[in-house]
């Protein structure tokens, strides 16, 4: 899921009213955040091992619910916050394909086969969580104006439209240089196979990143 997270933080705040905006935005697109700064950084994130597994999840979860605590003081906000986290890892499991942990199975609805369908299925989250918000009206009004729906909707689309055009699977190819003693190197290269799954990375060890075309 890509814009709907935004929509889910936007209902969860119409629903709990106590609960900063912007902590629920940062909560429900933590993950991604991740995996875009480990993209900038060249650094190789398999099928999201590093910002969707089990263990980075529960490693986000407690960051940020520890985080929320200490800055709103109010424990059934903290835990709220840690949910959004969850709940994200959740939803992805319909719209891609995620490692569970290291080494484990790969899994997932991956609606982003068909961007038709997946933009069909956002875009209706995007659009509900909005009108909670905009009916809860505890928020600027600029967040739940109309020119803001069009925005995310827009974005979406663009999303989905790249997809469409570029036949995205919701994964990068990365190859990763590892080092088995001073002067050689080992290079596993993971990509799509033929039946379009990705090759599992067979163990973790130091490396250095090239990315692959």
């Amino acid at each position: 899921m890509i814009v709907g997270h935004v929509g889910i933080a936007m209902g969860a705040r119409a629903l709990r009213r106590d609960v900063p905006l912007a902590w629920l935005l940062a909560a429900s697109i933590a993950p991604d955040a991740v995996n875009i700064a480990e993209s900038m950084s060249r650094l190789c994130n398999p099928d999201g091992l590093y910002s969707h597994s089990l263990p980075a999840i529960a490693i986000l979860t407690l960051v940020l619910s520890i985080a929320a605590f200490v800055h709103l003081r109010n424990g059934s906000a903290a835990v709220m916050v840690g949910f959004m986290v969850v709940l994200h890892l959740l939803v992805d499991y319909l719209t891609g394909e995620k490692l569970l942990w290291a080494h484990g199975p790969l899994i997932g609805f991956n609606l982003y086969r068909w961007p038709a369908f997946d933009f069909a299925f956002e875009a209706p989250v995007i659009a509900a969580g909005w009108w909670m918000l905009r009916r809860a009206g505890t928020d600027p009004r600029w967040i739940t104006s109309w020119a803001a729906l069009a925005i995310l909707i827009a974005i979406q689309g663009e999303f989905n439209l790249s997809q469409s055009n570029s036949v995205w699977r919701g994964r990068r190819s990365c190859r990763v240089r590892r080092t088995v003693r001073p002067g050689a190197a080992h290079t596993i290269t993971r990509g799509a196979d033929s039946s379009g799954r990705a090759a599992m990375v067979r163990r973790l060890l130091p490396f250095t990143v090239d990315d692959a075309p």
